[in-house]
């Protein structure tokens, strides 16, 4: 092979290389799915949770602790400030549009809407890893304050 082969040998693996994603690389196509929540370390001992993520880029989160209280009075607009903080304390849901960004190795939620209303209208990135029927991510500021958590869900379906 003489010089001028071998350069342009090079120079195509270099290209290549910059516009081919590794075979790791997530994208919506490859998690989009319906989760169950495995565990997220602000709503303790077996949180119970759902996500969906659909290929065109939508999505829905749910997660609550393992038990929330009765309402004593069967109706929710008869609550007591009690029943309500802990209901509000022990659960949030939010969807929105989601994008895989990062060559994948971040989720991005442009949330709409949210139980938590600070959340309205605001992007959040998480770093992501999924690993088999897997999906891990870190949110960097919980809406129950503290650091940084790892979410984990299950892929059902």
């Amino acid at each position: 092979m003489n010089r001028r082969t071998t350069l342009t040998a090079i120079s195509t693996a270099l290209l290549l290389a910059a516009f081919v994603a590794p075979a790791s690389a997530q994208s919506m196509q490859s998690v989009a799915g319906t989760y169950s929540l495995v565990t997220n370390p602000n709503f303790g001992d077996r949180p119970r949770g759902q996500m969906i993520l659909t290929p065109d880029g939508r999505y829905s989160s749910v997660t609550a602790r393992s038990r929330l209280p009765k309402i004593a009075a069967g109706n929710r607009m008869k609550s007591t400030a009690e029943e309500n903080k802990a209901v509000l304390d022990g659960s949030v849901t939010h969807y929105g549009r989601y994008t895989i960004d990062d060559g994948g190795k971040t989720l991005t939620m442009h949330i709409e809407v949210s139980s938590f209303p600070n959340w309205d209208g605001t992007t959040q990135s998480r770093p992501l890893k999924v690993s088999g029927d897997q999906l891990t991510y870190t949110v960097p500021t919980p809406s129950a304050g503290g650091g940084p958590n790892d979410v984990v869900w299950k892929r059902i379906k």
